[in-house]
């Protein structure tokens, strides 16, 4: 499937076939017994991907799909090579980011490495799909505001994150300050306050952020698979 992948890719896009190239042959470890941990390590989010879609029609839910996939492939045949497949196995993912993403553990006693609330699906297009249209930081479903309007819209109205600002947006005024946080806007948004002799508003840092939702499919491969 790999070959299939990569010659759909490169039959549009030589660059984005590099790309794949290169993240299903990134080094991969699983030094320790901290799944998250190798996670930070291994995982990839395929920012490239959505950044080339909005100007690359043939880059739909299908081949992101395909892309994915071939990625899996071609970790899971290597994983084979390395420590942890006769002793443990491993978890494979696809999951839902302002990109989509991938990543693979080692199997530990720690089980399942993310927190937040994730949501389990069947097959890496249910988290593929989610990505139809739009690319990173375009409009979309997961991503009402690109930080870019979030900015001009404060900036024109003289540092107000209030209704007009959020109506501006197509948000709501609670949803507006939980973007800015999200997107980390915060400082940003406070210095165009700052210009407006407006006092700084109070945004949650990360730790205080609620823990999120998100679509994630899981494989998981036995010892000696």
């Amino acid at each position: 499937m790999f070959a299939e992948v990569l010659a759909e890719v490169r039959g549009h896009h030589r660059g984005l076939a590099g790309y794949l190239e290169a993240v299903a042959d990134k080094p991969l470890r699983f030094d320790g017994d901290n799944a998250n941990q190798q996670s930070s390590w291994n995982h990839e989010t395929l920012g490239y991907l959505e950044l080339l879609a909005p100007s690359e029609p043939w880059i739909n839910s299908g081949l992101r799909t395909r892309f994915v996939e071939a990625i899996l492939q071609r970790w899971q045949a290597r994983l084979k090579g390395m420590a942890p497949y006769q002793a443990q196995g491993y978890r494979l993912y696809v999951y839902e980011s302002l990109a989509l993403t991938v990543s693979a553990v080692a199997e530990t006693k720690g089980g399942f490495p993310y927190p937040g609330q994730p949501r389990f699906v069947d097959h890496p297009r249910d988290v593929a799909r989610l990505f139809h249209g739009g690319g990173l930081f375009e409009r979309s479903e997961l991503v009402p505001a690109t930080p870019k309007e979030v900015l001009a819209a404060v900036e024109k109205h003289n540092g107000s994150i209030s209704k007009p600002t959020a109506q501006a947006l197509g948000l709501q005024v609670g949803d507006l300050r939980k973007w800015i946080e999200f997107l980390g806007l915060a400082d940003q948004v406070n210095a165009l306050r700052k210009r407006n002799k407006r006092r700084p508003a109070q945004f949650r840092s990360e730790e205080q952020m609620p823990e999120h939702s998100y679509h994630i499919y899981e494989r998981r491969l036995p010892a000696g698979y």
